[in-house]
């Protein structure tokens, strides 16, 4: 398994939480998070997405990534 492919299953489990560049050099072992969420979206369904937050904590601001489930578009015909 890749890095990019546990990026992605950590995102599906872990929800809302997302997934910030520390947890991800923690948990996964990877230090270039930004790059292995670049590659995850080629790996998204067609009703996913991955949106970044911005969080800031003692002054720093950081990404937090996380998964999401697109809505339907309705159709107006």
């Amino acid at each position: 398994m890749t890095q990019t492919d546990d990026v992605l299953q950590a995102l599906r489990m872990r929800g809302d939480l997302g997934l910030t560049p520390q947890e991800a050099l923690y948990h996964i072992g990877t230090m270039r998070l930004a790059a292995r969420i670049s590659d995850a979206k080629e790996q998204l369904g067609p009703d996913e997405e991955i949106v970044t937050l911005r969080a800031t904590s003692n002054g720093k601001t950081y990404a937090r990534y996380v998964l999401r489930r697109r809505e339907a578009q309705a159709s107006i015909w």
